[in-house]
């Protein structure tokens, strides 16, 4: 009895916990840090894990299939994969995709789910660098200059 629950506990198919892009949400024609959290238990063995993308325009998938390996980088709460690729068309909205995991000798395809795309919908290209415009901290500076200009002006007014 033992021994059965220990074969089919290692046999069990990994538990894939979370999928992020990085950039969140991804940008068109930009490079993409796809990061896979997997739950780390011992009795599964990861042998292999597979990201497979296709960009998408309003439901039609582009003819190009990226098929991206993913690295074991680190294990915290969760084993964590990740892998780059570079997203090659200007006019997608979103991003389909699966993984395909190797584990124990059996390939495992996990649910088709989507990412979407940064939408820039006047086609402007924007620098989150240049986008730094003064905002209500100023309008707060300039109103706390004021009264202590009028401050200053009474209380030099009753000196005289």
């Amino acid at each position: 009895m033992i021994m059965i629950t220990v074969v089919d506990s290692c046999n069990a198919k990994p538990v894939v916990l979370d999928i992020n892009p990085i950039p969140s949400p991804p940008i068109p024609l930009e490079n993409v840090t796809i990061i896979a959290g997997l739950n780390n238990s011992s009795t599964s063995i990861v042998d292999e894990i597979r990201f497979i993308a296709q960009e998408c325009m309003d439901n039609l998938s582009f003819p190009e299939t990226y098929n991206i390996s993913l690295n074991y980088t680190y294990s915290c709460c969760m084993d964590f994969y990740e892998g780059t690729f570079k997203l090659s068309h200007s006019d997608a909205t979103e991003i389909k995709y699966h993984l395909e995991i190797l584990s124990n000798g059996t390939r495992y395809k996990y649910n088709t789910s989507y990412f979407y795309m940064f939408n820039n919908s006047d086609e402007n290209i924007i620098d989150p660098e240049d986008n730094q415009t003064p905002g209500f901290e100023f309008i707060i500076l300039l109103f706390s200059a004021g009264i202590l200009l009028i401050i200053r002006y009474y209380k030099f007014k009753e000196k005289k």
